[in-house]
Order: C-alpha cells, then structure tokens, then sequence
C-alpha cells in the first residue's frame, strides 16, 4: 500500500505536528505501507492517483481539497490540535501580525459544515479532549511514541542535576490554554519557593516569552530539549488537559513524573504517576510536599514509564490504525495496490 501523507501549513520542525507526522511515517512503514510526505504547497508536483490512501494533517485550503476530491482516493483527516482555540489565542495576542488566522477560523467552520463529509472517509483524533474541543465525531488514535528516537537524542547528553534546586520543566505551544498557563505556573512557583526548604525552578520551552528571574527561565525552542527533560526533576503543566502530548510522552518515557492539573479525560492518577492536582491550592500544596520529599520523583517517574510503554507504542497504535485502513480502504497496509 502506498499512503501520501499531507501537511497542510509549513510548521516548526520542532513543534508536535512534525513530530507526529514523523511516528505517523514510522508507524506505517511498521505495517508494512509504503509512504510520501508533502506540504499543501508542493501538491502540484504529485499524482495522488498514484496513491492507495491520502492522509491528511490538519484543514487544508480549497485548492488541495479539491485536488483530494478528483483524485477519487479514500482520505483520512486527523486533527492535531484545537483548531479554533490556536487561531483566536493568535489573534488575541498580535491581532495584526497573525490576521491570516482570520482565514484558519472560516476555512475550519466550512471543513465542519461542508468539507470533511465532502472529501474525507474518515477522521481521527488525537486525544478524546481534541475530538470533543473541536466538535468532531471520529475515532481516538494516540499519537505513538517512537521510543528508539529518544534514546537517540539524550545518549549524548550530560548528567546534568544540581543540588541547589529542583529542576521543573514546562512546554508550551501555541494553544490558547497553554500560552495562558504559564503566568499562572510562574505565581504558583514562586509561592512555594516562598516556604518550601529547596528552591523549585522552573524551566518554560516553547512558542512563549516572558520575564525571567532566577527561578524563571524562558528557554525557547532547543534542539537539546530532551537532554532538560532527562535531567528534570518534574514536568508541571499548568492548564486543565487530560491529552498527554509528546513532551509529556517524552518524560514519562525518560522516568520524569508530571504535575498538572486533572483533565475531563484524565488518564493518569494523583500519586502514582505523579501529582493531579483539582486547583492551583492543591497544586501548590502538593508541589510543596514534593519539593520536601522529592525522592517521590523516583516511584512515580517508573510508573508513568510503564504506562506510556502500555498505551502508545508503535505497537499498540499501529493496530489501531491497521484496523482503519482496512475499514476506509478494505486493503491490508501491507498489500499491493495501485503502485
């Protein structure tokens, strides 16, 4: 089976969606497809004739939509983020620069209204918050962790540690409540430093900026992300979001816990995985006992290990899929089709 796989916009090749993308190719090769990753733009180069399935990262425009349609290949759509959420915490924060966003809005409420039962078989999710967020009705496949990649990216990396504080790491992209997390991470630390024993600093990556002080540090986008997170004490999210995205992944894998806060579908559980906290008082107060405590890090960073290795391997998620395909396609994704 040979399956093209499209990305609708040109995203950082740091952030989640490339990220998932890549699994994406991993997974599939594992079951034995074929595939080709294009970006919308470069679509007037390719024949999807040529393909036995299209699959499709996120709202296209008209034109590729259309290209999708012609071509009479099955398609699948699977939606990353919060569509709607993304485009007005953009506008909200440089209503100027990031107007383009303006169109996101009205091409998402044509996909709901007209293109996705239009052009697409099926549509899949990445999380059952991400489905109900954007008021979607497909199926819930988790995006897969390609375990093999992280061992890769942090053999190099220094033992990093200090004993002079508590290392606690945060990723933030462009979602509304993310974004909007992190002043709220940022009081809620300096709180507990004020009575805690052990200075808890806190590490923020990702597509925000901010004042830094001596427990505050804005680190961007780094390439050596991975070798912070090894080194991390916890990983503490600060909005209500029961998706576990590839950072959080990522430390549960490396044995870092999480401290977030409990999500609609929580999948992780308050002292075994780490800290779920109902509100920022409870947070605070946990977070506290942890900075007294954190020999806690340990137990809870091989649970959280054990469940990411049960729920996302290329395994378990390429079963998921290979069950779709053969729904959407009646193939197998190892059999020969049009190529």
């Amino acid at each position: 089976m040979k399956i093209m796989m499209i990305i609708p916009f040109d995203p950082s090749t740091g952030g989640g969606v490339m990220r998932a993308v890549k699994s994406q190719e991993t997974v599939y090769r594992m079951l034995g497809a074929s595939t080709e990753t294009v970006h919308a733009s470069e679509l007037d180069r390719v024949d999807l004739r040529d393909y036995d399935l299209i699959h499709v990262h996120g709202p296209l425009i008209i034109g590729g939509l259309m290209m999708i349609r012609r071509s009479g290949v099955p398609a699948i759509l699977t939606v990353h983020g919060w569509v709607m959420d993304e485009a007005i915490t953009a506008l909200r924060m440089n209503p100027m620069g990031n107007f383009h966003y303006i169109f996101r809005i009205i091409n998402w409420i044509l996909h709901r209204l007209i293109f996705i039962g239009l052009i697409y078989s099926a549509v899949t999710t990445v999380s059952e918050i991400t489905q109900a967020r954007n008021r979607l009705k497909g199926v819930v496949i988790h995006n897969a962790l390609i375990t093999g990649e992280v061992d890769e990216a942090v053999a190099e990396c220094p033992s990093a540690g200090s004993a002079e504080y508590l290392k606690a790491v945060t990723y933030v992209s462009i979602g509304g409540s993310k974004v909007l997390s992190v002043p709220r991470l940022v009081r809620m630390v300096e709180k507990v430093n004020r009575t805690s024993s052990r200075n808890l600093k806190l590490f923020v990556f990702g597509d925000v900026d901010g004042h830094e002080t001596e427990n505050i540090k804005f680190m961007g986008y780094r390439d050596d992300f991975l070798c912070h997170l090894r080194s991390a004490d916890i990983m503490i999210l600060g909005y209500e979001m029961s998706e576990l995205g590839y950072a959080v992944l990522e430390a549960g894998y490396l044995g870092v816990p999480v401290a977030k806060f409990r999500g609609e579908y929580e999948e992780l559980e308050d002292g075994v995985h780490g800290i779920i906290a109902e509100d920022d008082e409870e947070m605070m107060e946990k977070l506290t006992e942890f900075t007294e405590n954190p020999s806690l890090a340990r137990e809870w960073g091989e649970n959280l290990r054990a469940h990411v290795l049960k729920t996302r391997s290329p395994q378990v998620i390429g079963e998921k899929w290979r069950r779709l395909i053969r729904e959407v396609t009646g193939m197998r994704p190892d059999a020969t089709g049009k190529g």
